[in-house]
């Protein structure tokens, strides 16, 4: 029996650093880089939010569809160039129509919807892509006078 304990334990040296590092490797590595992208996710997100809202109020303050469409593309990719540095102009989508409800008390809706790295890791790069879609409604004025 007393060979057998020996037997036994003898095998089992070294089992606990070959478990650490397969922890590691598997299971701490993957959660802290998940944790780590979901802030830039979160930024994201808000980007889209912002370029969004201000299409939408661009379309709605205009004084007629045409240049209200105008407007809305060009301050929704003002605003996705400047704060999202990274994001690439072949991935944007920007859906605005302005002319749908040119009406006092219609609703302009803007749509954004653009690929982003799933997570950046220093000295790397980019890991997978992450498709965020944002979009706003926003009521036109009831009492405004439409050419």
């Amino acid at each position: 029996m007393k060979t057998f304990r020996r037997f036994v334990l003898r095998g089992r040296q070294g089992a606990g650093a070959v478990e650490l590092v397969l922890a590691v490797a598997f299971v701490i590595i993957p959660v802290s880089l998940l944790l780590l992208s979901l802030p830039m996710l979160v930024e994201y997100r808000s980007i889209g939010d912002a370029a969004a809202r201000e299409a939408v109020r661009a379309c709605a303050v205009a004084s007629d569809p045409w240049s209200g469409q105008r407007n809305a593309e060009r301050i929704a990719r003002q605003i996705l160039a400047e704060r999202g540095r990274k994001l690439t102009p072949e991935g944007l989508n920007l859906e605005v129509d302005c002319s749908v409800s040119w009406e006092p008390g219609g609703r302009v809706t803007a749509s954004v919807t653009f690929e982003v790295p799933a997570t950046r890791i220093v000295g790397i790069g980019d890991l997978g892509k992450v498709t965020i879609n944002r979009s706003y409604t926003e009521q036109m004025e009831l009492h405004r006078s439409v050419p």
